[in-house]
Protein backbone atom coordinates (compact mmCIF):
# COMPACT_ATOMS: atom_id res chain seq x y z
CA UNK A 1 0.00 0.00 0.00
CA UNK A 2 1.16 3.29 -0.81
CA UNK A 3 1.53 6.51 1.46
CA UNK A 4 -0.66 8.87 0.92
CA UNK A 5 -1.13 12.87 2.12
CA UNK A 6 -4.39 14.59 1.51
CA UNK A 7 -3.70 18.55 0.97
CA UNK A 8 -6.94 20.44 2.13
CA UNK A 9 -5.83 23.69 1.14
CA UNK A 10 -6.66 24.89 -2.44
CA UNK A 11 -4.34 27.41 -2.58
CA UNK A 12 -1.87 24.93 -2.18
CA UNK A 13 -3.60 22.31 -4.45
CA UNK A 14 -3.77 25.06 -7.07
CA UNK A 15 0.10 26.09 -6.90
CA UNK A 16 1.48 22.52 -6.59
CA UNK A 17 -0.38 21.29 -10.04
CA UNK A 18 0.12 24.68 -11.43
CA UNK A 19 4.26 24.13 -10.70
CA UNK A 20 3.67 20.48 -11.76
CA UNK A 21 2.28 21.77 -15.36
CA UNK A 22 4.91 24.48 -15.62
CA UNK A 23 7.83 22.45 -14.84
CA UNK A 24 6.80 19.21 -16.58
CA UNK A 25 7.38 17.05 -13.39
CA UNK A 26 4.71 14.99 -11.18
CA UNK A 27 3.24 16.30 -8.55
CA UNK A 28 4.79 13.88 -6.19
CA UNK A 29 8.84 15.38 -7.60
CA UNK A 30 7.25 19.62 -6.90
CA UNK A 31 6.14 18.55 -3.47
CA UNK A 32 9.28 16.84 -2.89
CA UNK A 33 11.80 19.62 -4.39
CA UNK A 34 9.46 22.18 -2.22
CA UNK A 35 10.55 20.08 0.93
CA UNK A 36 13.91 19.73 0.75
CA UNK A 37 14.69 23.49 -0.41
CA UNK A 38 12.51 24.17 2.79
CA UNK A 39 14.53 22.55 5.41
CA UNK A 40 17.03 24.25 6.10
CA UNK A 41 20.48 23.19 6.24
CA UNK A 42 23.09 23.65 9.31
CA UNK A 43 19.82 24.17 12.01
CA UNK A 44 21.79 21.86 14.35
CA UNK A 45 24.86 23.76 14.31
CA UNK A 46 23.97 26.71 14.89
CA UNK A 47 21.27 25.82 17.97
CA UNK A 48 24.59 24.06 19.37
CA UNK A 49 26.48 26.95 19.32
CA UNK A 50 23.33 28.95 20.50
CA UNK A 51 22.95 26.35 23.58
CA UNK A 52 26.77 26.69 23.95
CA UNK A 53 26.77 30.06 24.44
CA UNK A 54 23.95 30.07 26.76
CA UNK A 55 25.61 27.69 29.02
CA UNK A 56 28.96 30.15 28.77
CA UNK A 57 26.95 33.08 30.26
CA UNK A 58 25.47 30.72 33.16
CA UNK A 59 28.67 29.34 34.09
CA UNK A 60 30.26 33.22 34.09
CA UNK A 61 26.87 33.98 35.89
CA UNK A 62 27.60 31.24 38.93
CA UNK A 63 30.97 32.54 39.52
CA UNK A 64 29.54 35.93 40.46
CA UNK A 65 31.64 37.72 37.68
CA UNK A 66 28.23 39.62 36.34
CA UNK A 67 26.76 40.30 39.62
CA UNK A 68 26.17 43.68 40.41
CA UNK A 69 24.85 45.40 43.59
CA UNK A 70 21.39 46.42 43.60
CA UNK A 71 19.91 49.37 44.73
CA UNK A 72 17.48 48.79 47.71
CA UNK A 73 13.79 49.77 46.79
CA UNK A 74 14.09 52.51 49.72
CA UNK A 75 16.65 54.76 48.15
CA UNK A 76 14.24 55.51 44.98
CA UNK A 77 11.65 56.99 47.35
CA UNK A 78 12.24 60.46 49.01
CA UNK A 79 12.19 60.01 52.63
CA UNK A 80 9.63 62.71 53.86
CA UNK A 81 7.41 62.88 50.99
CA UNK A 82 7.34 59.00 49.89
CA UNK A 83 7.07 60.23 46.31
CA UNK A 84 10.05 58.47 43.83
CA UNK A 85 13.30 60.52 44.35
Amino acid sequence: MKDELHIRDAEAVQLVRSLARQTGKTIDEVVLDALRQYRPAGRGQAQRKEVEVWRRLLRIDRKGAMKRSETPVEALYDDDTGLPA
